[in-house]
């Protein structure tokens, strides 16, 4: 068997994606594994039909493999539906960590309330960190239970309202829909969906696959560690979660970590940006058409990008796995040379995004 851990090397958006694609294409009885995060991620791969974003699913759906979403990974009935009524390819089969975290439309809707409230470009507006403490704090039931009874569906989402207003007081411009008795009904029609779509599993060892290929989210420069800091993403997004899933499979698998990085730095919302710069100063030639300003993130960053840093923190976290570069958007920056005399294995992608 053998695994692909594809990794963000810097602050995400590195082309992971692309990668995964790529990779994915190569390969034959493959599952895309979604190793962490949720669904605030945002992979696009190039096909002959145009650009397409992954979030809920992998980027090497597009090629035929199946997903599977580990048990480091939040689940969202909502966006699931809507990504998965839009695939121009479907995987055949979707599997679920019965063990996973999971949002209701309270942790979203109350994750955009407080950001219009704050006005801080630090989020993705998906409920992320919202689920996770409420999840730290409160009685929680898994999906699976969730569906068993539609008494006890309405009853635990009124719950998890109620939570949330004992923290804070409904905006009258989020009331109506806050208050409003269909949105229950409508998300446990987008559960039954995705329930009816997906297959829960307490061990990944009963799954038989040739080729797992792990598509983590976010990068490398962005893993909280464990703290709650705003402009961090809530979960570990190096090669540990990955390695712990692969501890449950009792196979002999050749495992490489495949670190995802620009020629340059990029970054999402606020926080520390290395060397940042306006993106004229390092090539004219950047055409980013899907990484724009957006409400919840402000406008997209650019920096310098430091190799030797790069090695530093890539080496740390691949401990003694095997692993190679990937590095994308060389036709607007050629930097090929100068990553060649760091890294032993370098692979060499043009731009990812149309």
């Amino acid at each position: 068997m053998k695994a692909r851990i594809i990794i963000g090397a810097n602050y995400g958006d590195e082309g992971k994606g692309t990668v995964v694609a790529r990779y994915t294409k190569q390969s034959d009885n493959c599952l895309n594994i979604l190793t962490n995060g949720g669904s605030q991620r945002s992979h696009t791969i190039v096909t002959e039909y145009g650009s397409t974003t992954f979030k809920h699913f992998g980027s090497g759906t597009y090629h035929g493999a199946d997903n599977y979403y580990s048990r480091f990974f939040i689940l969202n009935p909502i966006q699931f539906v809507n990504e998965y009524q839009s695939l121009i390819v479907k995987p055949n089969k979707i599997y679920r960590d019965i063990n996973c975290m999971w949002s209701t439309p309270y942790d979203v809707m109350f994750n955009l309330i407080t950001h219009h409230i704050d006005n801080k470009h630090n989020t993705c507006g998906m409920g992320i960190w919202n689920t996770i403490k409420r999840y730290n704090s409160t009685k929680t039931i898994n999906f699976d239970t969730f569906m068993t009874d539609k008494e006890l569906a309405y009853k635990y989402l009124n719950a998890v309202k109620k939570y949330y207003e004992t923290q804070l007081e409904t905006p009258k411009s989020w009331k109506n829909v806050w208050d409003s008795a269909y949105l229950k009904t409508h998300f446990i029609e987008d559960c039954k969906f995705f329930n009816e779509h997906t297959i829960p599993i307490d061990n990944i060892n009963n799954l038989s696959y040739d080729n797992l290929i792990f598509e983590n989210g976010q990068g490398l420069l962005l893993s909280d560690r464990g703290k709650d800091e705003e402009d961090r993403t809530p979960s570990n997004t190096g090669i540990s979660d990955a390695l712990n899933i692969i501890k449950d499979i009792d196979k002999d698998i050749d495992i490489t970590a495949h670190y995802v990085t620009r020629p340059y730095l990029t970054r999402h919302g606020i926080g520390n940006l290395t060397n940042e710069c306006i993106k004229g100063n390092i090539t004219s030639d950047i055409k980013d058409d899907v990484n724009v300003y957006n409400e919840y993130q402000g406008c997209f960053r650019y920096g310098q990008l430091n190799i030797y840093n790069l090695y530093d923190r890539v080496v740390a976290d691949t401990g003694n796995i095997n692993y190679e570069i990937e590095l994308t958007h060389c036709d607007e920056v050629d930097k090929v040379s100068d990553f060649k005399k760091v890294f032993k294995k370098v692979n060499v992608y043009d731009s990812p995004i149309i």
